[in-house]
């Protein structure tokens, strides 16, 4: 059985990735489908005597409550069923897991973060057959109009 379409959105919570889930939200609205929020991050160990669980707790914590205060302002009104997941891993990784086990009609990244990290840009491209949408960020103050299909 072939999972209903969805929409990955990729979020480190800069502005930058704040826009691209605004614009994720309004393509998954648009084309009623679902949205997957996703928010990878690295484990690092701070200090050799912290516990790897509990790192990864308190990043899954940390994860969950700035995302709860983003939401309140975007996700509040949504009329598409969402998910949130914090995950650990490389961003090419994660998206390539959830695509494999997913059908994602496409990956929207910010173009903070694309330009930032252009190989992971590539390895997105390169490991993931779903169509890769970078938004741009806002410019000079002004945040740029989004492309709709059919406007």
């Amino acid at each position: 059985m072939i999972a209903p379409p969805s929409i990955l959105s990729i979020i480190d919570f800069s502005e930058s990735s704040k826009d691209a889930l605004k614009w994720a939200i309004g393509m998954a609205e648009k084309l009623d489908v679902h949205l997957t929020i996703l928010h990878p991050y690295r484990l690092n160990q701070v200090e050799k005597k912290e516990d790897m669980i509990g790192v990864k707790k308190k990043l899954d914590y940390a994860a969950t409550k700035n995302f709860e205060e983003i939401s309140l302002g975007i996700l509040n009104k949504l009329k598409v069923p969402f998910d949130f997941r914090p995950e650990v891993g490389f961003i090419p990784d994660r998206v390539q897991d959830y695509a494999r086990r997913n059908n994602i009609l496409f990956v929207v990244i910010g173009a903070k973060l694309a330009i930032e990290n252009k190989e992971i840009i590539e390895e997105v491209l390169k490991e993931t057959e779903a169509p890769l949408v970078v938004v741009p960020s806002r410019v000079k103050g002004k945040h740029v109009k989004p492309f709709y299909p059919g406007n």
